[in-house]
């Protein structure tokens, strides 16, 4: 057994059966540690946690899902977010407008939007906040592996994409309570929408990072149609008390789906870029 474990959890919408989606998800990090860490192989374990089918009666079938796993084209290493810089920059523009609406109207520019999705195109998002026992189920899908692995003594890296850095934050939030004396070596959060005002109305209370997070890293491409409202968490969410406060990173997500369409959002570009890489070819050595 590997002293260190990587835990990943998924995004609202239903998926593929947890053996094919845990696989992309480990395909997509060997493939972004190939590329952009000179060829490293890493020595870790993953697990994902799986709550689709708390959601839905039944699994995607292959020929449903039109966003599987497709490694990136060309070779050597994926571009960073430095080699955009101009694009970078609009986006911090862009999220600052939207900020300093919502200091002078009182209402965040993409409240509506958000709200609308909630109810409708993310009925994933309304069951968590509406259905109690749906909510306790799907945290308990991520309480299993911390719980498992802090029983183990292992470090443990939590990697949370999307609605699952919603369930993520909760479970770690609330561990000393649910999870005594759990650890999480690094939190690592991927097109979060953490920062929307109708998702921290769900993670109702003090806007803290969890005090049992050692470092809390957050990435987002600012063309995520999730995450760009807000791709600065730290901006919201405070310091623990020791004092781990969040490291915002910008990021460029290349993800192809087979057909061709771009989407900033998905995951298995996330896994890949060269930041991310870092990160866990660090945490694995």
């Amino acid at each position: 057994m590997n002293a260190k474990l990587i835990i990943g959890i998924h995004g609202l919408n239903n998926k593929p059966e947890p053996d094919i989606l845990r696989n992309w998800w480990m395909a997509a990090i060997s493939e972004g540690i190939s590329r952009n860490c000179q060829g490293q192989k890493i020595e870790v374990d993953f697990e994902l946690a799986y709550w689709a089918d708390v959601m839905y009666s039944a699994p995607k079938t292959l020929a449903e899902e039109a966003e599987s796993y497709v490694a990136a084209g060309g070779s050597g290493p994926l571009p960073r977010a430095g080699m955009s810089i101009r694009r970078m920059a609009e986006a911090r523009i862009e999220e600052g407008v939207g900020k300093v609406l919502e200091k002078v109207f009182g209402t965040p520019l993409a409240e509506t939007v958000v709200r609308d999705a909630v109810e409708t195109r993310a009925p994933d998002l309304h069951r968590y906040k509406h259905h109690r026992a749906k909510r306790d189920a799907v945290r308990e899908r991520l309480r299993e592996p911390l719980r498992a692995a802090h029983a183990r003594g292992r470090q443990i890296m939590l990697i949370a994409h999307s609605m699952g850095s919603i369930i993520a934050y909760e479970v770690l939030r609330d561990a000393g309570r649910t999870l005594p004396g759990l650890q999480v070596s690094h939190f690592v959060t991927m097109g979060s929408p953490l920062g929307l005002t109708e998702v921290k109305e769900i993670v109702a209370g003090p806007l803290l990072v969890p005090e049992c997070v050692a470092r809390w890293s957050n990435f987002a491409d600012p063309r995520d149609r999730v995450a760009r409202w807000d791709t600065c968490l730290s901006e919201d969410y405070r310091a623990s008390g020791s004092g781990v406060t969040i490291s915002d990173h910008l990021v460029i997500n290349g993800y192809l789906s087979p057909s061709g369409g771009a989407n900033p959002h998905k995951i298995y570009g996330y896994l890949r870029t060269p930041e991310v890489s870092d990160l866990i070819a660090g945490f694995a050595r």
